[in-house]
């Protein structure tokens, strides 16, 4: 009985379900805007668009989805919706263009502005994943300013396509790949309008607008123009996006109240050892105890973390060590110019939805790391492997950051022309944010030659950083017989050995210009994985 009125439940139309019901009422009561699935056949949207329509089963999905739009709606100034805004938000599985050529593949949530119809169409996807919502919240705000630029009839107005042309940014200024990307974005006037409701990257484009005098014109044209339309818009309400909404907040899983969850491991001299000496070393504080700071993570969505208890006292003494006889490889040369504040050794480290083994943060004024362990598992030699690879790889990052500049061995196009002709990183390159997802881009890309792993087909940073950490690496995994699938491909992947000479080359300049002697340990370690 219970299954048949679950199942009839289900059945039911999504907009006759109390909970849509409830969703709905609040953005027509709140905002002015309702809130329904796309009509099968609606005369409106059917001369553009051919619509999958919702399923009941999508219902959850849709409630998640409202629910975030919800929150980024109400950010706006009161009243504001109610008068420029979209009248109507409309709701699909998708909406296929029929001028589009050939079988575009379409990702979700995708929002269009329907000028026609004053509506914003809104895809639901069938099946959720963790950059949804990521995606989803900025996109939101480029098609809500897309709604807003028709008014602009007159060619004098600065907003105009025309007038904006004159004052786009070269994008190859940018000191960084996050600041080329930016300064790309945001040579779009939606682009940058996105960008403006995003904490962390509004913060990053007021920084490049002290050295970019057109970028500053165009965000002081885009806060004019909502100005011009609602004058809640003024030098306050842009301050307060600069603030961390309460979405990215960070949550802390351990249980506080809890005073000796870590006994064993304060008393555990062989872990007090390991970390008073990788202290010593680096010259950062490790943090590991429950009730230390999070990790300062620029997360666009919910942090998780977690410390480790007694409960996890075996594994916590592996990775220690680990960390330990990994690190001590790094001569002071190059840790004393790093100047790393902090290790944050985590058990659950999980931001974006995902799962996070390590991160390198390299965008603080003091660099730090963050490994998160929740994975180890000290009976698999594969997992050992990754989490060693792990630690090297954030320290190239922070490497890579401190030292490579303009002009160098393994800076901007000098690296990327080492791939084969037609490749492009997803993140940073032309033709790569084409790419609909990750993982259609690694399987798209199987193709090519030059990689580690497949995570480098995501950016050059890490092309570099998995070539790296598989080179500091190589002759010790596998129980020291050797990671022998990735020598063996040094030796028949021309571009892969020659990425690795260029690495090579970077870190051997490193050693000149930084005085290291020519027997450190770490150059020894590159050096033999190279024979």
């Amino acid at each position: 009985m219970l299954l048949l009125a679950a199942s009839a439940r289900a059945a039911a139309p999504i907009e006759q379900d109390p909970r849509f019901i409830a969703v709905a009422q609040r953005f027509q009561t709140s905002l002015g805007i309702s809130v329904q699935p796309a009509p099968v056949g609606d005369a409106v949207v059917a001369r553009i668009y051919n619509v999958t329509p919702l399923q009941a089963e999508h219902l959850d999905n849709v409630v998640q989805i409202l629910t975030w739009v919800e929150y980024e709606l109400k950010r706006y100034p009161a009243g504001f919706l109610q008068k420029h805004g979209p009248k109507h938000l409309m709701l699909a599985n998708a909406f296929h263009s029929k001028t589009a050529k050939g079988a575009a593949v379409l990702y979700s949530p995708t929002f269009i502005a329907d000028k026609n119809s004053g509506s914003i169409l809104v895809t639901v996807p069938a099946a959720m994943t963790p950059t949804i919502e990521a995606l989803g919240r900025g996109q939101l705000h480029y098609t809500l300013f897309s709604l807003l630029l028709p008014d602009l009839k007159s060619t004098d107005s600065p907003l105009s396509m025309e007038r904006w042309k004159t004052l786009l940014s070269d994008d190859a200024t940018g000191k960084t790949e996050s600041a080329k990307r930016l300064i790309k974005a945001g040579n779009t006037r939606e682009g940058l309008y996105k960008m403006m409701w995003e904490s962390f990257e509004l913060a990053e484009l007021t920084t490049l607008a002290k050295t970019d005098a057109r970028l500053q014109q165009r965000m002081e044209l885009v806060q004019s123009f909502m100005h011009s339309l609602d004058p809640q818009f003024d030098a306050s309400f842009w301050a307060a996006l600069a603030v961390i909404p309460e979405h990215q907040r960070t949550v802390c899983l351990n249980n506080l109240t809890d005073i000796h969850s870590t006994d064993q491991i304060k008393i555990d001299a062989e872990i007090q050892s390991d970390i008073r000496a990788l202290e010593k070393q680096w010259g950062f504080k490790v943090l590991w105890e429950p009730g230390s700071a999070a990790p300062p993570m620029p997360a666009k969505v919910r942090l998780e973390y977690s410390y480790f208890t007694d409960k996890k006292l075996s594994e916590f003494k592996i990775y220690i060590r680990m960390l330990r006889e990994n690190l001590a490889l790094y001569p002071m040369q190059i840790t004393q110019r790093l100047n790393v504040q902090h290790l944050y050794l985590l058990d659950t480290f999980t931001f974006r939805g995902a799962g996070v083994a390590g991160q390198g943060m390299n965008w603080l004024p003091r660099p730090s790391f963050a490994y998160g362990m929740r994975t180890l598992d000290p009976a698999k030699i594969a997992s050992l492997d990754f989490f060693r690879r792990t630690i090297h790889h954030e320290v190239l990052h922070l490497i890579d950051k401190a030292f490579s500049k303009e002009g160098g061995p393994i800076y901007g196009t000098r690296w990327d022309s080492l791939n084969q002709a037609g490749f492009h990183y997803k993140i940073g390159s032309p033709g790569g944010a084409a790419s609909p997802s990750q993982l259609r881009f690694y399987k798209d890309n199987a193709k090519w030659q030059g990689f580690a792993e497949p995570y480098g087909m995501n950016i050059a940073t890490d092309d570099r950083a998995t070539l790296y950490a598989r080179l500091m690496t190589a002759h010790v995994a596998d129980e020291g017989r050797g990671d022998q699938p990735f020598l063996a491909r040094l030796k028949t992947d021309t571009i892969l050995k020659a990425k690795a000479d260029r690495l090579i080359e970077f870190l051997q300049m490193l050693k000149t210009d930084l005085s290291i002697p020519s027997d450190n340990p770490f150059y020894s370690r590159l050096q033999d994985s190279l024979h």
